[in-house]
């Protein structure tokens, strides 16, 4: 439907008043203005409806994924410093063996 045919009225000029061109024209408006909130609402919905599921992801991130991952490095930070701890022990125990065994003493463990 073309602008100048929705202004063209259906019904006769001679049998019609005023008032009726102009319930017409502003039910036009009005139906133009629904269109519009609908448009609108239906968008704000929209934008709710993300902003919702961006939330939950970013409390997923921050309650869980985050947390986990840590205490992951954490977990795996004391094992190194574990290994580190034992291999510090071993190399220890290696040379005090090599010096035993220069002055040809039994080694004391």
């Amino acid at each position: 439907m073309t602008k100048k045919q929705a202004t063209t009225p259906t019904y006769a000029y001679y049998s019609t008043k005023l008032s009726l061109d102009e319930a017409k024209a502003a039910f036009e408006r009005v139906k133009e203005l629904s269109i519009q909130l609908s448009m609108i609402e239906n968008a704000a919905i929209r934008l709710a409806t993300n902003i919702k599921k961006t939330q939950k992801r970013a409390n997923a991130l921050k309650n869980i994924t985050i947390p986990r991952y840590e205490t992951l490095t954490r977990d795996i930070t004391n094992a190194l410093e574990e290994k580190e701890r034992e291999e510090f022990t071993r190399l220890k125990v290696i040379k005090r063996m090599k010096q035993y065994s220069s002055l040809q003493l039994p080694p004391v463990i």
